[in-house]
């Protein structure tokens, strides 16, 4: 795939590719290395395509954190707002995601912030995340990222998790 092209497609794999190419140049015309930082350009274009996969992980834990916090108050006036939040996050999510962002989208470790980050809201209002909510992602990143995923159908994910669990 020409470079312009898997820059609009996918640039994480272009920002992988650049990199790449900057070192391996860097490696056989060391002369340029005066006029050149080569190893920082290299970071720099890298950035790029963390910052990519890293916003696309912020949206899932966004939406997962909501799902959650609905899921342990149910009655909470937010609950409509969360419920609209997620599925905006969702849909944010997947119209970002690219396949070579898979490798850097740890869901565990994105389940783990959505956990933290949910427990520190809803402990404001009295409110703590009950026994029995799996310490591991219930979710696979598939599964949030196939559109007919929404907010409600992750809080019939948990119910059906954490029931089990007890």
């Amino acid at each position: 795939m020409p470079a312009d092209t898997l820059y609009e497609d996918d640039i994480v794999s272009w920002s992988e590719r650049q990199a790449q190419g900057i070192r391996e140049l860097a490696r056989t015309r060391p002369e340029l290395s005066n006029l050149l930082d080569w190893e920082n350009i290299a970071e720099e274009i890298e950035t790029l395509g963390r910052s990519e996969w890293k916003a696309v992980a912020s949206k899932l834990r966004v939406a997962l954190e909501h799902i959650l916090k609905a899921y342990c108050d149910p009655d909470a006036l937010s609950c409509r707002v969360w419920e609209g939040e997620t599925n905006r996050a969702l849909a944010e999510a997947r119209e970002d995601y690219r396949p070579s962002m898979r490798q850097h989208l740890d869901i565990d470790a994105i389940w783990q912030g959505a956990f933290r980050f949910a427990a520190d809201t809803l402990r404001i209002y009295g409110v703590r995340i009950p026994p029995g909510i799996p310490t591991k992602s219930p979710f696979e990143l598939d599964q949030l990222l196939d559109a007919a995923f929404d907010h409600r159908s992750g809080l019939e994910t948990l119910l059906g998790k954490s029931s089990s669990s007890h």
